[in-house]
């Protein structure tokens, strides 16, 4: 395991407010979502995220726990982090839905093709 500290390079990570934001993206919720789940206003949460105020400690563990991630990584950037290779449900659920678009385009053109290719043979 990587040797990190309270001193790293990624700024992204580096406030309360970025923690909670790259937990939330990874974990493939909306604002809306954690809201919800949280029992928090959305402009008291979307403080958090812009670091212009902070969760209490009850707030800040129920947060880790729907964000699947320890309230120790949300105060200082150490402990269990979110996963950083893998894709947000969202995202992926976004995919597959592009997929089968392109799959069901695929089939169209193909059909069409088809229409074409015979108009043209009797044409000969």
């Amino acid at each position: 395991m990587p040797h990190r500290t309270i001193f790293h390079e990624n700024e992204e990570d580096t406030t309360l407010g970025g923690r909670i934001s790259m937990a939330r993206e990874a974990s493939g919720l909306s604002v809306a979502d954690v809201v919800k789940r949280l029992g928090v206003r959305a402009n008291t949460y979307e403080a958090w995220e812009a670091d212009r105020s902070e969760p209490r400690a009850n707030k800040l563990v129920a947060l880790a726990g729907i964000l699947n991630i320890s309230p120790p990584y949300l105060l200082s950037g150490l402990g269990k982090q979110p996963p950083k290779s893998a894709l947000p449900e969202r995202q992926i659920t976004q995919l597959k839905a592009q997929v089968e678009q392109l799959e069901q385009s695929l089939k169209t053109a193909t059909a069409s093709l088809r229409q074409i290719k015979k108009v043209v043979n009797k044409m000969k």
